[in-house]
């Protein structure tokens, strides 16, 4: 069931050891403490996904809104066409005049 054989054995699984670089607790609290005066601090906590909730929404309106306006255009300049190719269609047969 669980037989795994390989030439080089079975690779071990690799270990995350992540150390942060360098953190300074009394530079983070100075700096929220002072980012409220400067007004670097937002005034809002991120919340995560605030930034997207209804932004694909909005992003689709924009983008049909646009399409909506140059099928109208397309649409006024192909009955414009379309009206001056029978126009000399109807002058070629002289239907008209």
């Amino acid at each position: 069931m669980g037989f795994n054989f390989s030439f080089f054995g079975t690779p071990e699984h690799r270990v995350f050891n992540y150390r942060p670089r360098y953190y300074d607790p009394e530079k983070e609290a100075l700096k929220e403490k002072f980012g409220k005066v400067d007004g670097r601090l937002e005034k809002e906590k991120y919340v995560p996904g605030s930034y997207i909730k209804g932004s694909f929404r909005d992003g689709n309106y924009q983008k049909m809104r646009g399409a909506n306006r140059a099928q109208k255009i397309i649409g006024a300049v192909g009955l414009v066409i379309f009206f001056i190719v029978l126009i000399y269609i109807a002058k070629f047969y002289s239907l008209l005049w």
